[in-house]
C-alpha cells in the first residue's frame, strides 16, 4: 500500500505559487500543475506554503500540516494552501479531512480551482464514495479545457467507474485518454495501470 501511495504522489498535484511569479518545482511534472496567477498577497504565507510542500515531500506530514495551517492564518481563504493541505491529509491517509480541505478550496475559488477538484475525485475513490468521485470529475471535464487537468480528471473518473464495476465506462474513458492525452504528465503510467485494472474488472459488468 505504501508503494502505491508513492506512485500516487507522482500522480497528485501539489500546487505551487509564489507572491511574485508562477514558480514551479524541480520534481515530477505531475506535481507542478497550477492555475497561472498570483495566488499570494502575503509573502510569508507563500513561504510557509512552499515549506509545507517540502515537508510533505519528505514525509513529515504532521509538521507540514502545522505549517500549512500557519499559512492559512495569514491568508484564510487561499485555495492553493487549502488544496495543498488536502493533499497533505490524503498522503497521511486522513481522507475525511482531505475531503474537507479540498471542498473548502473549491468552494472558495467559486469552483474554478480544478486542481482541488481532481484530487477530491481521487480521494473519493479511496474513500469508496464512487458516485461523488464521478460527479466531481464530470464537473471538471465539462468546465475546463486545460489538458493537464483533463487528463487527471479522466483518470480519476475511470477509477471511480471501476470502483462501481462499471467496466465499460472505465474502458471508454481509457480509450479517450489514449487518444487525447499521451505524452502529458504521467499518462503512460496511468494507461498501463487502468488497462490492468480493467482486465480485472468483473466481466458481467462490461
Amino acid at each position: 500500500m505504501e508503494m502505491n501511495k508513492l506512485l500516487m504522489f507522482l500522480l497528485l498535484i501539489i500546487s505551487l505559487s509564489s507572491c511574485k511569479n508562477d514558480k514551479k518545482s524541480d520534481y515530477n511534472d505531475e506535481q507542478d500543475k497550477t492555475i497561472k496567477g498570483d495566488y499570494y498577497e502575503n509573502l510569508n504565507a507563500s513561504d510557509l506554503n512552499e515549506k509545507g510542500i517540502e515537508l510533505s515531500k519528505s514525509g513529515d506530514y504532521e509538521l507540514a500540516k502545522e505549517v500549512f495551517l500557519k499559512a492559512l492564518e495569514l491568508e484564510p481563504n487561499n485555495p492553493t494552501t487549502l488544496s495543498n493541505l488536502g493533499l497533505n491529509r490524503y498522503l497521511d491517509y486522513d481522507y475525511v479531512n482531505a475531503i474537507k480541505y479540498y471542498q473548502e478550496s473549491y468552494k472558495i475559488s467559486d469552483s474554478t480551482y480544478h486542481i482541488a477538484a481532481i484530487n477530491l475525485g481521487l480521494t473519493y475513490f479511496y474513500s469508496k464514495k464512487f458516485d461523488k468521485g464521478i460527479e466531481i470529475t464530470n464537473y471538471v471535464i465539462k468546465n475546463t479545457k486545460d489538458k493537464d487537468i483533463l487528463s487527471s480528471a479522466y483518470v480519476h473518473r475511470a477509477l471511480n467507474y471501476l470502483g462501481k464495476d462499471e467496466c465499460g465506462k472505465a474502458q471508454t474513458d481509457l480509450n479517450y485518454i489514449i487518444d487525447n492525452f499521451q505524452g502529458i504528465g504521467n499518462t503512460e503510467y496511468h494507461i498501463k495501470d487502468l488497462t490492468e485494472k480493467i482486465k480485472n474488472c468483473c466481466p458481467h459488468c462490461r
